[in-house]
This record gives structure tokens, C-alpha cells and sequence, in this order.
């Protein structure tokens, strides 16, 4: 399996819009996304390829890695003995996403882009 790079890192936060000002004019982040009725917000760190993404909710934080196939990966890591948290889904526009904890709790997620570049992912 091959991690390509780190996608995004999710954060729980009390008030998004709040969050969201705070990283944009106290870190100078840009916001490149915003979804009002997932409480959410999108922060491009460098060129834009990694984000920092701001989700109004509790819970623990996540790391989200992008490979080139979900599925593919998902079955190197179950080899391995990785459990994920729920059968591996389809975020839409987008690719493939899977979830799973690693020893110690903390969230991590597999994503490709074989939606939006045209691909399937099976």
C-alpha cells in the first residue's frame, strides 16, 4: 500500500463559522469549502492539497490519508489485521472512503479521488 500524502485532518469543534474565522484571520488559512447544513468548514493549508477541515461536533479528531485505491489498501491492511469501523463508502463527486482506529483510538481514514477523476473503484 502506498500512502500518497495526507489529505486533511479533521477537528471537532464548538461553533464552525467561529473555528472557521479563527484559522482563516488568526493563521491566515484560506476557507475553500463551506457546508452550512453539515456545520462545516474547509481550510486550505500550501497549495491548497491538504486541508484542514472544521466539523461542528464531538469526538475525537481524524487523519484522513489519500491513496490511489481504497479498496486495494482496505484488503492490505485487513491482511495485516486492521479492523475498520464500516464497510468501505462512496463520498459522492468524490472516491472512495474507509475508516479504522489505529492501537491507541485515534481516527484514520483512507480516501482516493477515483470518482472524480472518472474511475471506479472497483
Amino acid at each position: 500500500m502506498k500512502i500518497m500524502k495526507v489529505d486533511s485532518v479533521t477537528f471537532p469543534v464548538k461553533d464552525y463559522a467561529k473555528s472557521a474565522k479563527w484559522y482563516s484571520d488568526t493563521l491566515g488559512l484560506p476557507e475553500i469549502w463551506r457546508m452550512e447544513e453539515q456545520k462545516a468548514a474547509g481550510l486550505g493549508v500550501g497549495d491548497n492539497s491538504a486541508t484542514i477541515n472544521l466539523f461542528q461536533e464531538s469526538g475525537p479528531a481524524q487523519l484522513i490519508m489519500q491513496v490511489e485505491r481504497v479498496d486495494d489498501a482496505r484488503k492490505e491492511l485487513e491482511r495485516k489485521g486492521v479492523r475498520f469501523d464500516a464497510p468501505t463508502r462512496a463520498l459522492e463527486g468524490i472516491g472512495m472512503f474507509a475508516e479504522f482506529r489505529d492501537p491507541d483510538g485515534n481516527r484514520i481514514a483512507l480516501l482516493d479521488y477515483t470518482i472524480e477523476h472518472g474511475e471506479s473503484s472497483g
